[in-house]
């Protein structure tokens, strides 16, 4: 079913419009579309221009607020201080313990000596008291091994990453440019003069089974395919679209694009879905239909 025919939707223009513009979503004329499309485009060249200086500034290394790495240096000669504190205390603590058992078996074998001095001049020793005097000597030696081989228990120092956080790992720019990537917008490497263009669409044909809503959303998908393979790419374009049409509106889609002209004029294969649309600056014609399953 074609098109109605429809006026300018601009104030004070009474040109004939069939073409749909996709930004504002109204019907203008053959002239206003243009005139509205090459502002869209004079905005997106400045875009790419902005874009481009901050890539160029990414390139060259961004200035990084110094008083974020002096605080961090500070934490580490602090945490440096804290462990060689800790160290000392630990230390003195051992040498400590360690001088307090020596004194004690000194004592011990001052005073066995002391014992047994005394018992030569006296000439009074006794089995039994050389008995316990052996013992004593033994305990002594087991304690001197004991020392000998002492042994810290020292545990792994753990660090919990909560100690230091760094704010905005995830910004809310980084959940945006996904956003805008899913919907098909590259980056400026690979931006071209000619994909940047806004496509400018003619509707043709519009069957009663495609509803308008369907038909903004196919052309979004065209123009999405176009921007990403460019126009020479014109095989990828019609395969993108048709698996889109595939898993959006059901199987059996067929998207063909040739040159004005070129399209066979009717389809005898088609259901109640067809869309025939014309893209004005490259001179193509588009036939976008729904073949039938059986």
């Amino acid at each position: 079913m074609a098109s109605s025919t429809r006026s300018c939707s601009l104030n004070g223009c009474k040109g004939a419009s069939g073409l749909l513009c996709l930004c504002c979503q109204q019907y203008l004329c053959l002239n206003h579309l243009i005139e509205h499309d090459d502002l869209i485009h004079a905005q997106l060249l400045s875009l790419t221009d902005e874009i481009n200086s901050l890539s160029h500034q990414l390139k060259n290394n961004i200035v990084i607020e110094q008083s974020c790495l002096t605080d961090l240096n500070q934490w580490r000669e602090n945490a440096h201080h804290s462990i060689d504190e800790f160290y000392k205390r630990k230390r003195e603590q051992f040498e400590e313990l360690i001088q307090r058992r020596r004194n004690k078996q000194q004592k011990e074998s001052n005073e066995m000596l002391m014992k047994i001095t005394e018992l030569i001049l006296k000439q009074e020793g006794t089995q039994e008291e050389i008995d316990s005097i052996e013992k004593s000597i033994k305990f002594i030696e087991k304690d001197i091994n004991e020392l000998r081989h002492i042994h810290l228990n020292v545990n792994q120092l753990l660090i919990n990453d909560n100690l230091i956080s760094i704010q905005n790992e995830t910004t809310n720019n980084d959940n945006h440019l996904r956003k805008q990537q899913k919907r098909g917008i590259t980056s400026p490497d690979n931006l071209s003069s000619e994909s940047t263009k806004m496509a400018k669409w003619q509707i043709i044909t519009q069957n009663s089974g495609i509803t308008d809503a369907m038909r903004i959303n196919i052309l979004n998908a065209l123009r999405i395919s176009i921007d990403t393979h460019g126009s020479l790419k014109t095989f990828e374009i019609c395969k993108d679209v048709k698996n889109w049409l595939d898993e959006s509106y059901g199987k059996y889609w067929c998207v063909i694009i040739g040159n004005y002209g070129e399209c066979s004029s009717d389809f005898t294969y088609f259901g109640g879905k067809r869309l025939r649309i014309n893209e004005v600056d490259l001179k193509w014609r588009i036939d976008i239909f729904q073949q039938t399953s059986s």
